[in-house]
């Protein structure tokens, strides 16, 4: 079976496991949104299964590594008659349009996606943290059928890297199973998909000419876009961090439950991809308490909404992190120790929140890692507060979204000495931009010129 064959099957083995996990939480969206999140999520589902059979001490052979994949696929469609029913009605809603002004777009964004595509397929994995840990540690899990094999005999003491969350080992093994021999092509999965969730939650409120050029401007991103085929953590984890707080927001304006948990539990995949996400997740609370507050909806409401939100990232990190690095690898990483022990002394907070700010935003060197996306945003937003001189709400939830990462990058090197400024922050910063972009799809003045040109269309 070729390569092509083999992605191929295996998108639609994700797109049915994340149906079905769509399903279940009764998420109900547009067939552009709905197909490209589907498939994410059938990602996630992969990255999860070796994992599942490595704590259960299951061989990762071949055939146990399918066979869990399409025994999670199976279960997750356990609603099949209303999933049935779900498929047919997003078939028929299925329709394929566009415009002549989209093509430019749309030929750009394949183009480039391709040239990242054939890059990841082609090149062998280069990443120090990669081939360190999760690279070198899938390599051996095929030989040997276990990700705690032999790369823990060796000394390691000079990095940390072999004390990572599994996502990437447990989806380098399942691809390189299929044939890839450098495995890392579920990466190109992952951007193909979340630059479609993107233009067409861009569209749900601006024009596509608008959509199209933001969503260029964020492919531009050097820094960002080198990690399209250069396998780290942080893009995947920019991706389902986002999305969490995509369908936080969702649930604010619906006040649907359903969405508040998979927003909890797109923020505990995202966790099990980095664990100081877990971190970012508490940071995002007070939004949700003060969603219910001023809604007057009663502070035990408040906090069963932050706990719907927040346990499942709990969990993931209790398992993925306490759980398999304390008890099941043979050697010992004292977790305890990486946290700093002096918190009463502030200053390494505002150090960090400083360096941030004049290394990799403003300044000559921030362009060449982030281009102006920066720019971009602080541009429209001081236009929009001078020309419109007030937010409203959806806007205010986007740019506290934005603090967040903001604020919480200084916070987490303040917390976290190993967590550095050139590499993990720098690469941790991927999760602003997504975020950016959403305010930018809800500034008032986008969206007036948006509805002007709609009205112009229509004449």
């Amino acid at each position: 079976m070729s390569g092509i064959m083999i992605i191929l099957v295996l998108t639609v083995i994700q797109f049915i496991a994340g149906f079905g996990l769509l399903n279940l939480f009764k998420i109900e969206l547009k067939p552009g949104l709905f197909i490209s999140l589907a498939i994410l999520l059938g990602v996630a589902v992969f990255s999860i299964m070796p994992f599942v059979l490595q704590l259960a001490f299951i061989p990762l052979t071949s055939a146990n590594v399918f066979i869990s994949i399409i025994a999670a696929t199976a279960l997750l469609n356990i609603r099949f008659k209303s999933g049935l029913a779900r498929f047919k009605e997003l078939w028929s809603g299925l329709r394929f349009r566009i415009k002549i002004y989209e093509i430019p777009f749309v030929v750009m964004i394949i183009f480039i996606v391709f040239v990242s595509a054939w890059r990841c397929f082609y090149f062998p994995p280069t990443p120090r943290d990669l081939t360190s840990g999760p690279e070198v540690i899938a390599e051996y899990a095929i030989r040997e059928k276990t990700m705690i094999n032999s790369v823990f005999t060796v000394n390691l003491e000079t990095t940390n890297n072999q004390f990572k969350p599994p996502f990437i080992t447990c989806l380098q093994i399942i691809y390189k199973y299929a044939g890839f021999e450098f495995g890392q092509i579920w990466l190109s999965t992952i951007v193909a998909c979340f630059l479609i969730f993107l233009y067409h939650a861009l569209t749900l409120t601006i024009h596509r000419i608008f959509a199209g050029l933001l969503v260029l401007f964020f492919m531009a991103i050097p820094e960002m876009f080198a990690y399209t085929f250069m396998v780290l953590f942080d893009y995947s984890n920019a991706v389902f961090f986002f999305l969490s707080v995509w369908f936080l927001y969702v649930f604010f304006q619906n006040q649907q439950r359903n969405y508040l948990s998979f927003a909890g539990l797109l923020m505990a995949i995202a966790t099990y991809i980095r664990s100081e996400t877990l971190i970012l997740a508490f940071l995002m609370v007070p939004a949700i308490v003060w969603y219910h507050w001023k809604n007057k909806t009663g502070i035990v409401k408040g906090l069963m909404s932050s706990a719907f939100f927040g346990v499942p990232s709990v969990l993931a990190y209790i398992i993925s992190v306490s759980v398999y690095i304390n008890r099941y690898l043979p050697v010992k990483y004292n977790i305890e120790g990486q946290v700093n022990k002096n918190l009463g002394d502030l200053s390494p907070f505002f150090d960090r929140f400083s360096e941030i700010n004049s290394k990799l935003i403003f300044s000559d060197t921030a362009v060449g890692y982030y281009g102006y996306f920066f720019y971009l945003f602080i541009g429209l937003l001081v236009l929009e507060l001078v020309i419109k001189r007030k937010l409203n709400t959806t806007t205010r939830n986007w740019l506290y979204a934005v603090l967040v990462i903001y604020i919480g990058f200084p916070l987490l090197g303040y917390l976290l000495p190993l967590l550095d400024l050139d590499n993990s922050t720098k690469r941790g910063l991927f999760k602003i931009f997504p975020l950016m972009l959403l305010y930018m799809a809800h500034n008032s003045l986008l969206v007036s010129w948006s509805q002007r040109i709609a009205k112009w269309e229509t004449k």
